[in-house]
Parts: C-alpha cells; sequence; structure tokens
C-alpha cells in the first residue's frame, strides 16, 4: 500500500473517529439537557398551583384538610388532557382529599384563587362537571357479562402528579423521594411548605421527542457534511504531505542508477527538507568519490604503465643493439623496477589497512630516536637536492606505544613527500614538541604550498593536489592517505596546515605512556 493511501485512510479514520465520538458526546448532552429543561419547565407549571395553596393556607392555616380521611378510599381517574392529578399514595395516611383534587383542577384550569377560598370552593363542590360525568349504570348493567363492559378511559402518562411537604419538608399526601424536586411555597415572605414534583427520566411528551429527533437528525446531517468537507481537504493535503517525498523517490532512482549530478529541490525547515539537504550532499559525496576514484585510477594507470614502458623501450633498446649492456642501462632499469616495486607496495599496504589487515606489533618506543634515524637516512638526499634539513628535537626521552616499523614507515613518508615537493635550494625542517599526555612531531617545508581548498583532503587516498601525471612531481596520492591509516591506528591524530616558511606543515599528535 502506497504512503498516499495510508496517510488517506489514516486522516479519515482519526477524522471519523473523532467526529462520531463528537456525535455522541453532544447528543448525550443535548438529551440530558433537554430532559432538564423539561423537568424545569414542569416545576415553573406549579408557581399557580403555589400560588393558591398560599392563598388557601392563609385562610385555613393547616395542610391536614388536603389530607382525606382514612376510610375514603376511591379516587377518580384523571381525565384527559388535564395536567395536574393526585399523585399515587401507598399510604392512606397521605391520600389527597377532594379539596387537594379541586386546587389541582383549578390551577390546570388557570383559576387563580380569591381570598375567601372556602366560600369559593364551596360554590363550585361540584369537582367534575356535569356533562362530562358518566351516567350512573343500572343494575342490569352493573350485572353484565366483563366482556360487555365499556372499557376505562386510558391514564394520562403527561399528567403531573405533584406531592405536598410542610415547611419542614415532612410529607403532607402523596410520595416523595430524595431526587424530587422542589417547588417552595411563600406566604407573605414566608415559607410554609414545598410542592415536590418526580423528575423525569425520560421525554414522554410526543412534541419534545419530534424535537429531539429532528435535533438529532440535523446533527447526524452536520457531521456527515463534516466528513465530506475533511474528505476534500484530506486529499489535497496528503499530496502535498506526499510530494516531497515522490520527489526524493525518483532522485533515489536517479542516484541508484549512477546519476551523481541529481539534486531535490528544499522547500521549508522541516525532517522533509532536512532530509533532502542529508541527500543533496550524499549526491554530491557520492560524486566527488565518483570523480576522484575515476582520477585515482588513471593516476595509477599511469604510474604503473610509466615504469613498465620505460623497462620495455630500455630492453628492446639493448636487444636491438642500440643500447649497451652496462651498468648505467642495469641502473635505469633497476630505478623503474624499484619505483614500481614501492607503487604496488604502497597499494597494497593502503588495501590492508582498509580492510583492517595490517598487523601491528606495538611496544615501547623511542619517538626521539627513531626521527633521528630517519634524519640520518634522508640526509644525503637532500643534500644532492639542495635542500636543507633542521631539526629542533627534545633531549629527554620520548615514550610512545607504537609499532617500529609502521612509525619509520611514517616518517620516512613524510620526510619523502617534502623532499619531493620542495623546490631547490628550500628547506625542512623537523621538530618534536613534548606535552601533559602527549608528543607532537611537525615536519614543515618552504615553497610551494598547497591551496587552501586542498588541505582537508590531502589525506583522502583518492586525492592528488596536481592535476597533471608527472610522475616526478605528482605522486600517486597513497603516501598521506596510509600516514592517516597509521596514526589513526595508533590512536593519534594528523592534520595539515600552511608553514612559515611558505609550503606544507603537517602535525602528528601521539599519545605518551604515562
Amino acid at each position: 500500500m502506497k504512503i498516499f493511501t495510508k496517510l488517506i485512510l489514516t486522516l479519515l479514520f482519526i477524522s471519523l473517529l473523532l467526529l462520531s465520538i463528537i456525535y455522541i458526546a453532544v447528543q448525550w448532552s443535548f438529551d440530558r439537557g433537554m430532559l432538564d429543561y423539561v423537568n424545569k419547565k414542569e416545576l415553573a407549571s406549579l408557581q399557580l398551583l403555589s400560588n393558591n395553596l398560599a392563598t388557601f393556607y392563609q385562610q385555613e392555616q393547616r395542610w391536614t384538610t388536603l389530607v382525606a380521611a382514612s376510610n375514603n378510599n376511591r379516587r377518580p381517574p384523571p381525565r384527559k388532557h388535564e395536567r395536574f392529578s393526585s399523585p399515587p399514595v401507598q399510604n392512606d395516611q397521605f391520600r389527597p382529599s377532594q379539596t387537594w383534587r379541586k386546587l389541582l383542577k383549578l390551577s390546570h384550569d388557570g383559576v387563580k384563587l380569591p381570598t375567601d377560598v372556602r366560600q369559593y370552593l364551596a360554590a363550585n363542590d361540584d369537582f367534575m362537571p356535569k356533562h362530562n360525568r358518566p351516567p350512573p349504570r343500572s343494575n342490569f348493567q352493573r350485572s353484565s357479562r366483563p366482556e360487555d363492559r365499556q372499557p376505562r378511559p386510558p391514564q394520562n402518562q403527561g399528567a403531573l402528579h405533584p406531592s405536598l411537604l410542610d415547611a419542614d419538608k415532612q410529607l403532607i399526601l402523596g410520595r416523595m423521594t430524595p431526587d424530587f424536586s422542589l417547588q417552595a411555597i411563600h406566604l407573605n415572605g414566608d415559607l410554609i411548605g414545598y410542592l415536590a414534583l418526580p423528575p423525569k427520566t425520560k421525554l414522554t411528551d410526543e412534541f419534545d421527542l419530534a424535537f429531539l429527533a429532528q435535533i438529532n437528525a440535523n446533527l447526524l446531517y452536520i457531521v456527515l457534511g463534516l466528513f465530506l468537507i475533511i474528505i476534500v481537504i484530506a486529499v489535497p493535503l496528503s499530496r502535498h504531505f506526499v510530494r516531497p517525498i515522490k520527489r526524493l523517490e525518483h532522485a533515489m532512482r536517479s542516484l541508484n542508477n549512477g546519476n551523481f549530478k541529481v539534486k531535490t529541490d528544499v522547500i521549508g525547515n522541516d525532517e522533509l527538507a532536512s532530509l533532502s539537504l542529508h541527500f543533496n550532499d550524499l549526491a554530491k559525496t557520492l560524486e566527488q568519490n565518483e570523480s576522484s576514484r575515476n582520477t585515482w585510477l588513471a593516476n595509477i594507470s599511469h604510474e604503473l604503465r610509466t615504469p613498465i614502458a620505460i623497462i620495455k623501450g630500455e630492453i628492446e633498446a639493448i636487444e636491438d643493439g642500440i643500447r649497451p649492456l652496462d651498468l648505467n642501462s642495469l641502473s635505469s632499469l633497476n630505478d623503474e623496477v624499484n619505483h614500481l616495486h614501492k607503487l604496488v607496495n604502497d597499494l597494497s599496504a593502503l588495501s590492508n589497512a582498509e580492510i583492517g589487515a595490517m598487523r601491528y606489533q606495538k611496544e615501547q618506543l623511542n619517538l626521539a630516536d627513531i626521527v633521528k634515524h630517519n634524519l640520518l637516512r634522508h640526509q644525503q638526499q637532500a643534500s644532492e637536492l639542495n635542500i636543507t634539513i633542521s631539526q629542533q628535537l627534545i633531549s629527554s626521552d620520548v615514550i610512545i606505544w607504537a609499532d617500529e616499523t609502521r612509525i619509520n614507515q611514517l616518517i620516512d613518508n613524510l620526510i619523502n613527500n617534502s623532499v619531493k615537493y620542495t623546490q631547490t635550494l628550500g628547506t625542512i625542517h623537523l621538530s618534536l614538541t613534548k606535552e601533559t599526555s602527549h608528543v607532537v612531531l611537525t615536519i614543515s617545508d618552504s615553497f610551494p604550498s598547497v591551496p587552501d581548498n586542498s588541505l582537508p583532503k590531502l589525506f583522502d587516498h583518492l586525492y592528488r593536489v596536481e592535476s597533471s601525471r608527472n610522475r616526478k612531481t605528482g605522486g600517486s596520492g597513497l603516501g598521506l592517505a596510509l600516514c592517516k591509516k597509521i596514526m589513526s591506528a595508533h590512536q593519534g591524530s594528523i592534520k595539515a596546515s600552511h608553514a612559515k616558511q611558505g609550503g606544507l606543515e603537517i602535525s602528528c599528535t601521539f599519545p605518551l605512556i604515562t
């Protein structure tokens, strides 16, 4: 599966999950809020009943007249569309009287009781209007079969069943549980009692249910619309994020096919931009390595071909009688063979160092003695070229842990390099400086020097400062690379810089044995 597809699916899955959570949370919150609103609305609808009860209490000064006698167990069923009905009770002690039912009916009809409540109730003593009363049943009707009787009208499911409590929240009539909502009854600023309503746990009104269903449907449409918008935004956004990866993929394919000049555009400052920068650096490094490798192969081919061609030419001249077979001819042939032998040995040593096959027999050595010995060996060669070698060595012993053969090879390569490039009447200076935990061997020479951009590359085994293939000046580019490998094997360091005499300065740092 492509990363674009994975990114699209991930964004859509997370968006769908979040929208589902939001939809469920909003739906639950709205359901709870709607239920709280209905409960508060029903409690507020008791205000007229509360005022009528306050008026009733002002005249009666008690609530006991609202409680029915214990032998009065009959309670007329609530009429259709009647908002208030007597609360169901399980104990005759809290059973409502006819007066309570009259107050509920009058409050439901929107009647505000006058001050003389008793006279008003007596004038409206008929609790159920005559035109709404069922006709009295005859004895024949009463004795008829059960299947012939008319069914009782259904109970009003939307009717409220308020209960009455005194000022101390003691139940007077109805029923009471701790979760009931209370509506205070005040008379002239004094608390005289409470009306209590059971809280609704679910909506039953058809209008409320229809309103809630409409809201949930609209919320679902909104969620689906948002999901479609997210899809429209996610597709181009994913393509925008994947586009740099696509560019890197195409560039990597070109690099894999050998096109080291390929580069990618760096846009922004994010991780992909950093990856593009590193890719460009990698391509540049590979290009440089490829160029150095080709140059090195050309140089090595020339270095190998030159002595072989000279040897072959001199042998053919001797065979043809053009050149006599004497000591001079043999000496010339020997020089070319020695040069070829040294070049092959350098290649072999560098290859062994690269693969870690170069062996080291380390022991305690006096570096000052090794430097003096190498100076004596090269003094004659420098004198023949009119090059002066000076030294500044410390008189005390400088003990290091090293391989004597490799250290001699290191110093020999460095001195030979200076002798090869230093012009006639030039100078070469060797110094040995001892510090706290290490010793520094410095070899510097006079003009010519090395360009600044070539200093960090001198120790690359594929690098030559001179572009010409003159083996007397250009060299093969292997000596300093081998020196770096030897120093690394002795836990030391080597660096190149410009010398005060105008040439090149090589500094080798060795750790001392403490």
